[in-house]
């Protein structure tokens, strides 16, 4: 009775650690503004949640739509703010941590779990617009919670068919947030091969797995070309116009090296242990490789779900070298040094010193904060602050607002509802070759839109520069669209400047 009080003990101070740890860890994150891919996806929300205007047929981004689906619920709790995503983002992080935890317990230590889960959160706080907010965080989400329900599978005789239909509906969401993700479907159902009634095992899994793709799919089968153009978007240009860009690979980027260190140790160490845990994770794991392979692109979100499956490896190989320690005191000292070197080469300490040297000269030390941090000052967020406030001051609330720009964040930091879809110029302009007949068409439509219900006003960027289509670049976001500078010319007059920003009025 003495050793399960002293055990539960152990397990309740790890969990509260690890929690709490986490919670405290995680709040330099509130203090990120929202960067370029955030702002894109905050404005698709935008889109859905205020008009209800669907991916792809209310607003426009050549990726999988899963992502746009977290920004609305954002959106629907905390507002459409800077401030407001990077909470829902912390709570989510927050709670991830916590389900992270109870996960690992079913093969890891208390003390190691909870390793595991501090690396984890340091890790995903140092990488600051790499990982923060990215649709890849919340695809690692889902992996973790496929992941509990295939553990609870073999513990769980009479559930056998919920928790794989849990394990497919999540799976399924997951490729709704990536494609190559569909990896992680193949890892498990390799992993369900061998179970008991293999046929009906399976058959709910990909039951749910199916779920979610097409619920998804369902609302547009009722619209008039809603299936052609979500084919058009995140299949076809994909296909002919994003798969032509190439980013090197990159895998010791920023904090990852000690932490690929600690889990090759993790690894050799526990080489000799027969375990279906360590294989499921190195299947798994490979299969988050495959991801940026496949697209042949190595940006630091995209190895997300690699450094969720691997970090359990890292907090046990710091776990075991530290055991070759021989006084407890001095282990645990070892281990909280550690991290802390950890923190101090990797953790975004500035975002803090901003903030508090922002609180006494600034009545709004957090925005003040957000301005430093995107300090440009052609199309920094006080930049697009200025035009708000000016289409504000002289546009009726109601007046429609377009906005042709490189920075997706005017669409929803105005409120106002666009004139097109296009939340991005870039299939408007993203062409390295011969127009495609679709791209054609959405130029065509792109103009009609704005004839047929002309906005009050269009506000174009002066300067784009386009770094995922080959660094095509243009004196302005005018000269990008062909047939745009003709109908401004003809129903537009330059209203003011501000900063990087040309805002033209409706002359009518």
């Amino acid at each position: 009775m003495k050793q399960r009080t002293i055990v539960g003990s152990r397990e309740t101070v790890a969990f509260a650690i690890a929690v709490s740890g986490s919670a405290i860890i995680l709040l330099v994150t509130l203090l990120l503004p929202l960067g370029f891919d955030n702002d894109l996806y905050e404005s698709m929300g935008w889109a859905l949640y205020a008009y209800h205007g669907l991916p792809y047929l209310g607003s426009w981004d050549h990726n999988f739509p899963g992502i746009v689906f977290v920004h609305w619920a954002s959106i629907a709790l905390f507002g459409a703010s800077d401030f407001g995503f990077r909470l829902f983002d912390y709570l989510v992080h927050v709670a991830m941590a916590g389900f992270y935890y109870r996960v690992l317990r079913n093969w890891l230590s208390p003390k190691t779990s909870m390793i595991a889960i501090l690396i984890f959160v340091l890790y995903y706080a140092s990488g600051q617009w790499g990982l923060a907010g990215q649709r890849d965080t919340y695809a690692a989400f889902l992996l973790l919670g496929a992941l509990w329900a295939f553990v609870k599978l073999h513990s769980n005789a009479k559930n056998v068919g919920l928790l794989t239909m849990t394990m497919g509906i999540l799976c399924g969401a997951t490729f709704l947030m990536r494609p190559t993700y569909i990896f992680f479907a193949i890892a498990f159902l390799i992993l369900l091969w061998k179970l008991p009634k293999r046929l009906r095992t399976i058959c709910f899994y990909l039951a749910g797995c199916a779920l979610p793709i097409v619920a998804f799919l369902l609302p547009y089968v009722f619209i008039k070309d809603g299936l052609l153009q979500v084919y058009d978007t995140i299949i076809r240009f994909n296909l002919d116009v994003y798969s032509e860009v190439t980013v090197p690979i990159n895998l010791w980027s920023r904090g990852r090296a000690p932490i690929f260190g600690f889990a090759l140790a993790g690894i050799v160490l526990t080489i000799r242990q027969r375990r279906r845990d360590r294989t499921m994770f190195l299947l798994l794991g490979a299969s988050a490789l495959l991801s940026p392979i496949m697209m042949g692109k190595y940006f630091t979100y995209h190895f997300e779900p690699f450094m969720l499956l691997i970090i359990p490896f890292a907090g046990v190989g710091l776990q075991c070298l530290t055991d070759y320690i021989p006084m407890n005191v001095v282990r645990n000292a070892t281990i909280v040094l550690a991290l802390a070197i950890f923190a101090y080469l990797y953790y975004p300490y500035h975002l803090i010193r901003y903030y508090f040297e922002a609180r006494s000269n600034s009545p709004s030390p957090l925005e003040a904060t957000y301005e430093r941090v995107l300090p440009d000052s052609l199309y920094g967020i006080a930049a697009q602050q200025d035009v708000v406030q000016y289409v504000d001051r002289v546009s009726p609330a109601q007046e429609p607002i377009e906005t042709i720009s490189i920075f997706p964040g005017l669409r929803w930091r105005l409120h106002r509802q666009p004139a097109t879809r296009f939340t991005s110029i870039a299939p408007l302009s993203a062409y390295t070759r011969n127009v495609p007949p679709y791209g054609a068409a959405w130029r065509r439509e792109f103009l009609q839109a704005l004839t047929q219900t002309p906005p009050h006003f269009i506000v174009v960027s002066r300067s784009t520069q386009w770094w995922p289509f080959v660094g095509k670049t243009n004196d302005s976001a005018i000269a990008s669209i062909p047939g745009f500078d003709s109908l401004l010319s003809a129903n537009y007059s330059l209203d003011t400047v501000i900063r990087g920003f040309a805002l033209y009025r409706d002359r009518k």
